[in-house]
């Protein structure tokens, strides 16, 4: 069964100094490079490590649509990577659910991507540019979820 990973905070520079962000707070851990800055990097790993909240379930040979996006947000939520947390619970309650929540992910074609576009503009929402990233982001979606197999 794979896990939702936490992944660690990367290890960069600021200016000088080796920095890392957690929760949206820079942690300064000593000059970049140095032996100090590397062990203060280990022992925030070592310490922060908790176990995630949600799996998916792999041995369910239909993981539904729900589950899937369920397993996202938590992700997305924690994660670096999508820093716009808030575009992707929208664009996930008000479409993504809304027309395929209980169907399975593997049902989940690229006409249904067209269906989504096409809801978003019946809606009267969005100007075309949001729509566009929108779209994007429910592809990235899938993608994390194609990576996670």
């Amino acid at each position: 069964m794979p896990k939702l990973k936490n992944r660690p905070p990367k290890y960069a520079q600021f200016k000088q100094y080796a920095v890392i962000y957690h929760q949206k707070k820079r942690i300064y851990l000593g000059l970049f490079g140095s032996e100090e800055s590397k062990i203060a990097y280990a022992r925030f790993i070592a310490e922060s490590r908790v176990e995630p909240i949600f799996y998916l379930p792999k041995d369910e040979p239909n993981i539904t649509v729900k589950e899937f996006a369920a397993a996202f947000l938590e992700y997305a939520k924690e994660s670096y990577d999508y820093p716009n947390y808030t575009h992707y619970r929208i664009i996930t309650v008000d479409f993504l659910l809304k027309l395929y929540g209980d169907i399975p992910v593997d049902d989940f074609k690229p006409s249904s991507l067209k269906t989504i576009r096409r809801e978003m503009i019946h809606s009267k929402r969005y100007c075309r540019p949001t729509i566009n990233d929108h779209i994007g982001r429910i592809v990235r979606m899938f993608g994390w979820a194609v990576e996670e197999e």
